[in-house]
């Protein structure tokens, strides 16, 4: 019998809900700076339009519930070869795994290079868990997030605080919706979009209402055009 103990979770300290401080993330890490996140104003289509698009990705922070997660992870099926889609194994990680999930999947339409663009590359024929865990050993990418982290507007928690927020991405890949979360077993095929910034944006709005009424942080960011080039 082994008396070797199991490996320490690694926890990172969350990230807040700032686009300039995401932007500056994948900015280090390689990502084409004339790509950026911006704040969804609102899901109405008026505020929509004023969306800088076109829109590659949406990232949202939710209030976590038992009964919330347990109704997306029904819902979750099997990674499709065509959807980069990653397990998470590190603590508090959640709002860098919705930047991964949006940035992966979005190759074919944003130029990444730099730390990031090797990450992709050689975690591409990886399972969703051996790319958290290549994740764990990137030492890269836990940098870039750690100093997002700490250029956030409030003060940041601790590593291994109990954070009720969560993160998941949505993003269209071969015209069909994905919810993206590395909590759950595996994406969310919400169906066929013509219209991927309105019909994901409605998405939303039942993830909302599924929430009921919360006075907990809501936010939606945009991944797309620069508004600052």
């Amino acid at each position: 019998m082994s008396n070797s103990a199991a490996p320490e979770k690694i926890y990172w300290v969350p990230l807040e809900s700032s686009p300039e401080a995401m932007t500056k993330m994948i900015h280090r890490l390689g990502v084409d700076k004339a790509v950026a996140f911006s704040d969804v104003l609102g899901l109405d289509d008026e505020l929509l339009a004023m969306t800088p698009q076109p829109v590659h990705a949406l990232v949202f922070l939710f209030p976590v519930t038992d009964s919330f997660q347990e109704a997306r992870i029904r819902e979750a099926s099997t990674p499709p070869s065509n959807v980069w889609y990653s397990k998470q194994t590190i603590g508090n990680a959640c709002g860098t795994m919705a930047i991964l999930h949006a940035l992966g999947n979005v190759q074919d339409r944003v130029a990444i290079n730099g730390d990031l663009k090797a990450y992709f590359d050689k975690t591409k024929d990886m399972a969703p868990l051996d790319r958290s865990l290549e994740l764990e050993r990137t030492e890269a990418i836990a940098q870039a997030h750690g100093a997002s982290a700490a250029e956030g507007q409030t003060a940041a928690p601790a590593a291994d605080a109990n954070v009720d927020l969560h993160y998941a991405a949505f993003v269209s890949v071969d015209g069909h919706i994905y919810e993206l979360d590395g909590g759950i077993p595996g994406p969310i095929d919400h169906g066929p979009s013509s219209d991927f910034l309105k019909d994901a944006a409605k998405i939303i709005q039942k993830r909302i209402s599924a929430l009921g009424n919360t006075s907990q942080l809501l936010s939606v960011l945009s991944l797309g055009p620069n508004p600052e080039n």
